[in-house]
């Protein structure tokens, strides 16, 4: 008997991403190696408050937090990205 598993990848908030990667100058082939590499990311050793999980490259450079759908629609993301642009 053989198992396939399907990995699904969502990226929330595409634009908003693209100009934090900008606006750290994190070249998007970096990024993308990184996340979708060979090298598997690494599980945090406990899920945040809300249950959500976090994930880290190899290189330590990124973060990923897994969101309910819930989540996606109060998401704070495009405040905290015009705060970073006004400073």
């Amino acid at each position: 008997m053989t198992f396939v598993f399907v990995f699904v990848f969502y990226s929330l908030f595409i634009g908003y991403i693209r100009h934090l990667r900008e606006l750290f100058q994190v070249d998007p082939a970096d990024y993308m190696l990184a996340i979708c590499g060979n090298d598997a990311l690494r599980e945090l050793s406990s899920p945040g408050k809300s249950g959500s999980f976090f994930y880290l490259t190899q290189d330590d450079r990124f973060m990923i937090k897994t969101v309910k759908k819930s989540e996606v629609k109060v998401s704070c993301l495009p405040h905290c990205l015009l705060y970073l642009f006004i400073l």
